[in-house]
């Protein structure tokens, strides 16, 4: 009989590829894989279903608030309770789990209820779910996405329980069975912090089997002549250098294509727009999201993509996310802060990734010169850019480490 294994999440899985390739391996693997996680929004729950064998993957809501689905009055009431948790930690300090997610308890519940032969937790409720699960003295492991206590800026963790986090991750990372990250500097700093083994590294990648989905059609791009710079997010929005790469493009001389790929935060498209450099004959484009698997066609279409992350929180600084690792996959150059965790993407490959000092201005100038000037240095960057996600930066080669650990373990 297949060992049973059991996900852990707060969100769609169109939301979180991580799980989407964990559970597609393991169940690949022989093994009897469920997911328990929150169910939002309709349209999102459809596009989950295009992303998993839902015939051999169990997918499940334990919380659901999709609006034809559940009762207005327990979505109300879920949303009430985790407000007023928030406000608790505000105002007075009191940390609760209901603050990190929809109905705690519930979930708490239907874990124990699974029986599962080895649960493996992502994000923040359910790392708290874990510890509980280890306590009743089931196997546990967690994959430490984010450094969840060290992940947003001081003024985002207001309504946070942070001491609960920490006391939890600790915990987390000194008695379960397995643990992982997505870097070395991640791991490094997560078992200092613990006093506990190094997480294993299981890096944010994708198939190198997606590149036989790409279209080759240009949907962004007008000009091919032109050189295109790409960002993609979930939302455009203030804090995520954009101002400071607008800033920057005035001082540029050879005109450009900047196009930025998100929900628009309010009324930001405007705000950038007003301080754009179009008299340098720049030129500025905005656009939506697109599903997963055409994510790395619209990518393909451009030259250079632009990593942009923080030196903090910690968590952002460590990490390796998968937008650089996808711009390595599309096959396409990247500018990206020299952040601990990209570092380590650079070093494996110096030609395809430069890196630059985060805010300075003229180092980016400097960086993006180098593709800009010299098309010789851009076609071997974007060579390179391939070549390390054949052989490094794909799933194909992650995917039988997860295998291996999991086999361990359970």
């Amino acid at each position: 009989m297949a060992k049973k294994i059991c996900i852990l999440t707060q969100s769609h899985l169109c939301r979180n590829p991580r799980v989407v390739k964990e559970a597609n391996a393991l169940s690949a693997a022989g093994f009897d894989v469920h997911i328990l996680t929150t169910f939002t929004y309709a349209d999102l729950y459809e596009e989950d279903l295009k992303l998993i064998d839902a015939g051999k993957i169990k997918y499940k809501a334990v919380v659901n608030l999709i609006h034809n689905q559940s009762s207005s009055n327990y979505r109300l009431k879920e949303r009430i309770k985790r407000r007023l948790a928030g406000e608790l930690i505000a105002r007075f300090g009191v940390e609760t789990p209901y603050a990190l997610g929809y109905d705690y308890r519930r979930n708490l519940k239907a874990a124990i209820r699974e029986n599962a032969d080895l649960y493996i937790c992502h994000q923040e409720i359910s790392t708290v779910i874990g510890c509980k699960l280890i306590r009743k003295g089931f196997k546990v492991a967690f994959d430490f996405e984010d450094w969840y206590s060290h992940d947003l800026l001081p003024e985002a963790n207001r309504t946070r329980p942070l001491r609960l986090l920490e006391k939890t991750e600790k915990f987390a990372l000194q008695k379960s069975v397995l643990t992982y990250t997505t870097s070395e500097s991640l791991s490094k700093a997560l078992s200092a912090f613990a006093d506990s083994r190094p997480p294993k590294v299981l890096h944010n990648v994708f198939p190198l089997a997606e590149r036989k989905l790409m279209d080759g059609q240009y949907k962004d791009r007008e000009d091919q002549e032109r050189p295109s710079m790409h960002w993609y997010s979930q939302t455009v929005g203030p804090g995520r250098g954009l101002e400071f790469l607008i800033e920057a493009l005035h001082e540029v001389e050879t005109p450009i294509d900047l196009h930025l790929r998100g929900n628009i935060f309010g009324a930001y498209d405007k705000v950038l727009q007003g301080s754009f450099p179009n008299s340098k004959g720049h030129r500025l484009f905005f656009h939506t999201l697109v599903p997963h698997f055409e994510l790395l066609s619209r990518i393909a279409e451009h030259d250079i993509g632009l990593a942009t992350e923080e030196y903090v929180p910690d968590s952002r600084n460590l990490t390796i996310t998968n937008k650089i690792l996808q711009y390595l996959l599309a096959g396409i150059a990247v500018l990206a802060t020299d952040t601990d965790g990209q570092k380590e993407v650079g070093s494996l490959c110096p030609d395809a990734v430069i890196l630059f000092e985060n805010k300075n201005k003229q180092a980016f100038i400097e960086a993006l010169s180098k593709f800009l000037n010299d098309k010789q240095t851009l076609k071997r960057a974007k060579e390179q850019a391939l070549t390390t996600a054949t052989v490094t930066f794909c799933w194909e080669k992650q995917a039988p480490m997860l295998v291996k650990w999991v086999s361990e373990v359970i």
